[in-house]
């Protein structure tokens, strides 16, 4: 049975807008660019979203949804909350030098263009951010209860801290146009955590 037309074009707009996006930023992306890459008028574009502004706010859902799920399946693989940690920083890493180190995190890349500008983009983001952390912490949490890590570790403002320095690492990543910062704050990240592992 085929998917109805709108479903169909819907996700053909997301698609292409997030590839605009992700490559050049919302406020660099018209609504021509985005009727011109998802093959179809511009007054259809806007049939499906009025505004700019609602389009963007879709593209964040549809870009959130595949990183929350990408997330679960992470946080689903294996007991180690270490070298959960560890392989996230690695993979990105390897990601940022495959393409010279541009895009870095979409998410990230929009708290900084428009959390100031675009007051309901800046409640999505922050909405995603503190999930990321509340997944990374219950991994945590579960650890300190099976006895890996010490019983004093502050599970949640420990997954803040960390996804704090993956964010600052992938933004210096693009800065410098180079990897280092992405592995050096793996490093720490790593190093932070075996601190709390009970001898």
């Amino acid at each position: 049975m085929s998917r109805p037309q709108n479903v169909e074009a819907r996700e053909r707009i997301l698609k292409a807008a997030f590839g605009l996006m992700y490559a050049r930023g919302f406020k660099s992306v018209s609504m021509d660019d985005v009727a011109e890459a998802a093959g179809m008028k511009k007054a259809n574009l806007f049939h499906y979203y009025p505004t700019k502004e609602s389009l963007g706010l879709a593209v964040f859902d549809f870009a959130s949804s595949q990183m929350r799920e990408k997330l679960a399946a992470r946080f689903a693989q294996g007991d180690d909350p270490i070298e959960l940690v560890e392989s996230m920083f690695s993979e990105v890493a390897e990601g940022m030098e495959a393409s010279c180190c541009r895009g870095g995190c979409f998410i990230g890349n929009l708290a900084q263009e428009l959390s100031d500008h675009f007051e309901k983009m800046r409640v999505k983001v922050s909405s995603h951010l503190k999930d990321w952390t509340a997944q990374l912490a219950g991994s945590l949490e579960k650890a300190r209860v099976r006895g890996y890590f010490r019983k004093d570790m502050k599970c949640r403002e420990s997954a803040e801290a960390i996804l704090s320095l993956f964010e600052g690492a992938t933004l210096f990543c693009k800065a410098n146009k180079e990897v280092k910062p992405l592995e050096n704050a793996r490093e720490m990240a790593v190093s932070y955590l075996k601190g709390y592992k009970k001898l």
